[in-house]
């Protein structure tokens, strides 16, 4: 007992320091260790004006693109009830779905969307560029959001008349495929709002409901949302800071597009999240249906792969190799957002990291974390 108080000091104190540099922004926290939560801290704050509010394990923060895992485990929880498989073509489902080559596009299957393996480009913005704040992200400037509706080959009306999770999916007949479905990777965070359009038409249910009554309530997860009102409200929640200046952001909200990157969480329900995931216990799926998310699919492409050899995706997991030991994450990140969820099976070791500022500590975070269990 004394040996893993050390260690979890130890990594107190390598925090802080890190964090010194960092005046007026916060960082959260949880480690999981066989199966229970045995470290949650909150380091600095989660907002800072009007008045200065302690970041805890509890703050309800941004997790951005970790939102795909919980969109990926909705789909197999279908694959588990028989109502689909994971090789069935997509306009099986959705018969209006098609990129600019339908005979391409006809043969795509559920498996690539979540797999990143579909073909499409990876830089579509559709998802993103449909926030209800937009424009307000896009203000620095007179000229930024026509700016960004340029980089994204977009126009305002277009934008303005997505309104539904189907009209993201019938906008994709504009898109051309980069190479055959199933040859290659794009991380396409858009492709995910395909996949709750298709969740909704297979099971007439709206994918937010099934996601509290499936995943967040069995699982004890009753600070995690899809409500950015809920968030906005609740006094323990974070605020977003760029730069140097700690240049307040505007909030991350963009309920249509929630599957891609607009749920937010807590350390701690993350860490209860990552204890599902490592004990594979069946309460919420299969554990062959558990693992099977965390097989690599393919190899992902050259600037995903921060120099290692073997980086891959599977299905809404990246894998990876750290000092020998196998690695199995997701992370996500926007503007002064950072969010990081980590398992090393081999170690029964879970890691979160959440971040209400720009950069790279959470990574610095989580290698210190997994060097400390290592080294016992």
């Amino acid at each position: 007992m004394n040996q893993l108080i050390d260690k979890l000091e130890h990594i107190t104190q390598y925090i802080n320091q890190l964090l010194m540099k960092q005046e007026g922004v916060g960082l959260s926290v949880a480690i999981v260790k066989d199966s229970d939560i045995i470290y949650s801290r909150g380091f600095g704050y989660s907002q800072i004006q009007p008045v200065k509010q302690p970041m805890d394990g509890d703050t309800k923060m941004s997790i951005q693109s970790i939102s795909k895992n919980f969109m990926a485990l909705s789909i197999m929880q279908l694959v588990e009830k028989n109502l689909l498989s994971l090789d069935d073509k997509v306009v099986e489902y959705l018969p209006y779905f098609r990129t600019r080559d339908k005979q391409q596009s006809d043969t795509i299957t559920i498996r690539q969307l979540l797999s990143h393996t579909a073909g499409f480009p990876s830089d579509l913005g559709i998802g993103n560029m449909t926030a209800p704040n937009v424009r307000e992200i896009f203000s620095d400037t007179p000229t930024e959001f026509q700016e960004a509706l340029d980089h994204y080959n977009l126009t305002e009306e277009e934008i303005d008349g997505v309104k539904t999770r189907e009209d993201v999916t019938r906008w994709f007949q504009k898109v051309e495929l980069e190479y055959p479905p199933g040859k290659g990777w794009n991380y396409c965070t858009d492709a995910y709002v395909i996949l709750a359009d298709l969740f909704e038409k297979v099971t007439g249910v709206g994918w937010e409901t099934h996601l509290e009554d499936e995943i967040l309530s069995p699982l004890h997860m009753n600070r995690t949302t899809s409500d950015p009102t809920n968030v906005e409200e609740d006094p323990n929640s974070a605020r977003y800071y760029l730069g140097e200046e700690k240049t307040e952001t505007p909030f991350p909200k963009n309920a249509l597009s929630a599957p891609i990157g607009y749920l937010y969480s807590t350390a701690n329900d993350l860490g209860r999240y990552l204890a599902f995931h490592l004990t594979k216990e069946s309460a919420v799926l299969r554990s062959d249906l558990i693992e099977e998310m965390q097989q690599p699919v393919h190899l992902v492409s050259e600037e995903w792969r921060f120099g290692s050899e073997v980086r891959s995706y599977g299905l809404a997991w990246f894998t990876d190799r750290y000092k020998s030991l196998r690695v199995i994450e997701h992370g996500g990140g926007q503007m002064a957002v950072r969010s990081l969820m980590t398992m090393v099976p081999e170690l029964d070791l879970g890691i979160v990291v959440l971040l209400n500022f720009d950069g790279n500590i959470h990574h610095d975070v989580c290698d210190k974390i997994i060097d400390t269990f290592l080294d016992s």
